[in-house]
């Protein structure tokens, strides 16, 4: 998406940031702009300050932390450091990836009548605004309903209503859509689109996962490791000729320019898909009826003749007070499966992994582990086979220190210091968190706590390990070390299961996916399976994995001519 843009809105100029406890920079020399009404994508691995960027650039940071700055950030040729305490937000707004850290009230319309009060907004225009900003979002239905029982995309629209109430010139989202099923991260993508053309703001983006983005964005800037400017110019740049060099630095590369690998002599200079929809009429008028990377995706990972059930669930069901969440749940893990648990946001996928690991227990019906009730394990037995990585990193976070996190358990089964001090050493280094080895836990990145977590759980090889959202947050190149150990494990002969919003890592991982929708299991069985089930995924707000979308497309474009074709190809890639 080109567009001139001609006046800085934000200017960063050699600026470096840190903490006062942090001896080295977390941010260094950055220099950069965002223009007026244009988007910025800021692409960077995990833990390479992009969260903490953002918050400077509202001023945020240093104003609410003990940090250290070099240069200058300024907001329309003024810096940031000159404007009163709370005055450059109302023009600078912030959505994070966790909508509920920003909500102060209990109800919708508590919670945007509170930011309207801040700035001293009128009562008589207040009600106005409010409907207004909930027409806008699509949530004028929930105004009166408690924030708490709202589903995690209506969540984030209420966050994003709060900010757009400020009627901000700069939008920052920072991983806004990372806690949302497929249908409903895809929803608010469309409504930041609409939003966007309507209000003309300027849009700053950080993400992950790219290619729903990328038809907005005008530019993007990479940040290396180490905190430092690595790339900067137009989508089509720095995707298809910087390729190799964001790939090196762990950066994802969207699934489109991925797929285009093989092509690389055949693309044109003014030819350079960034959509789904470009991709398939790319591919369709060069004669190409299949992604040449379908074999090299689909799941090779096969389950050996001689399993045995490790896990089960007979009829179990489960409720909070009157409310049923789930009900008469049967499913059995068996050695050496790797097996995916999707659904809607609020569908009872975590509170299943709950009750899978013990940590809840059942309204109704049974649970083996290994063949025995989970009533005669012993806690500490029971941790040693059954390993639990929660939804939330920091939730299990027990200690002050790396290293005590991850030595905790081996000091619980008494192992002697010397082999602690060894296997703490491998973990850290397998998980690239030696250099954080004395940090709190709870300082570090997202994408580092999440890989924390996981360490863990890792002291052995337990029989059975439950991950809620295991890739949260993390770069190409730990998704990819991450679910190395995972196949490891799974090798080993450890029963693997994931609760994930990502069905492109189902088709590629997994022998199996369940589906939990109204809180029953609507569906168990092969991916490949569940592809065919178009009516089922719509209804558990799922989406078809990447490959899958456009091969379909594809198919669609050969087999019918004209609209009827563009129209069914339209279907599968929207």
């Amino acid at each position: 998406m080109s567009k001139k843009h001609h006046k800085p809105l934000i200017s960063v100029e050699n600026f470096s940031f840190g903490y006062d406890s942090d001896k080295e920079e977390l941010l260094k020399d950055l220099t950069f702009s965002i223009h007026e009404q244009e988007t910025l994508l800021c692409i960077g691995p995990s833990g390479s300050g992009k969260s903490s960027l953002s918050l400077c650039l509202n001023n945020l940071y240093p104003e609410a932390v003990e940090g250290k700055v070099n240069g200058q950030i300024l907001y329309n040729g003024k810096p940031l450091s000159h404007f009163k305490k709370g005055e450059i937000n109302q023009e600078i707004g912030v959505v994070f990836q966790d909508p509920e850290s920003q909500f102060c009230m209990v109800t919708v319309e508590n919670e945007l009548a509170f930011t309207l009060e801040n700035i001293k907004t009128p009562r008589e225009e207040m009600s106005r605004r409010i409907d207004d900003i909930l027409k806008a979002v699509g949530l004028i239905e929930e105004k009166h309903r408690p924030i708490h029982e709202l589903s995690g995309g209506n969540k984030q629209k209420v966050a994003l209503a709060s900010v757009l109430l400020l009627e901000p010139r700069l939008l920052i989202l920072d991983e806004p859509t990372a806690n949302l099923d497929p249908a409903s991260r895809f929803e608010f993508i469309e409504l930041i689109r609409s939003l966007k053309k309507e209000r003309e703001f300027a849009l700053f983006i950080i993400e992950h996962q790219l290619d729903d983005w990328l038809p907005l964005v005008n530019r993007v800037i990479a940040i290396d490791s180490c905190g430092k400017l690595l790339l900067e110019g137009i989508p089509e740049d720095v995707f298809y000729n910087e390729a190799k060099k964001v790939k090196e630095e762990g950066i994802h590369i969207p699934r489109i320019v991925e797929a285009l690998d093989t092509y690389e002599g055949k693309l044109l200079e003014s030819n350079r898909p960034l959509s789904e929809k470009s991709l398939v009429s790319w591919m369709h008028s060069i004669g190409q009826e299949m992604l040449p990377l379908r074999k090299e995706l689909h799941s090779s990972y096969q389950l050996d003749d001689k399993v045995s059930e490790v896990l089960s669930l007979s009829n179990v069901s489960f409720s909070r007070g009157k409310k049923s969440i789930l009900q008469n749940i049967n499913l059995s893990l068996s050695s050496g499966e790797i097996i995916a648990i999707v659904g809607k946001n609020g569908a009872g996928k975590s509170t299943l992994l709950q009750l899978m690991s013990g940590i809840l227990k059942t309204n109704t019906g049974s649970r083996l582990l290994l063949n025995k009730k989970y009533e005669v394990w012993s806690e500490n037995e029971m941790r040693n086979e059954l390993g639990y990585v929660f939804q939330n990193p920091e939730h299990q976070f027990i200690t002050d220190t790396v290293y005590d996190e991850v030595a905790f358990s081996m000091k619980l089964n008494q192992v002697n210091q010397e082999a602690i001090d060894q296997n703490v050493s491998q973990l850290l280094n397998r998980f690239h968190l030696t250099t954080h080895k004395w940090s709190n836990p709870f300082a570090l990145s997202g994408g580092q706590k999440r890989r924390l977590s996981v360490a863990t759980m890792l002291e052995g090889t337990p029989s059975v390990l439950l991950f809620d959202e295991p890739t949260f947050g993390q770069d190409a190149k730990t998704t990819e070390e991450l679910m190395q150990i995972i196949q490891t494990l799974q090798k080993q002969g450890t029963a693997i299961v994931f609760v994930t919003h990502d069905m492109d890592l189902v088709d590629k991982y997994c022998h199996r996916v369940c589906v939990v929708s109204e809180g029953e299991l609507k569906f168990n069985g092969e991916p490949q399976e569940l592809w065919e089930k178009l009516d089922l995924i719509y209804e558990a707000n799922l989406r078809l994995p990447f490959r899958i979308r456009i091969n379909r497309a594809l198919e669609s474009l050969c087999n019918n001519q004209g609209e009827q074709g563009d129209d069914q190809a339209h279907a599968y890639i929207h």
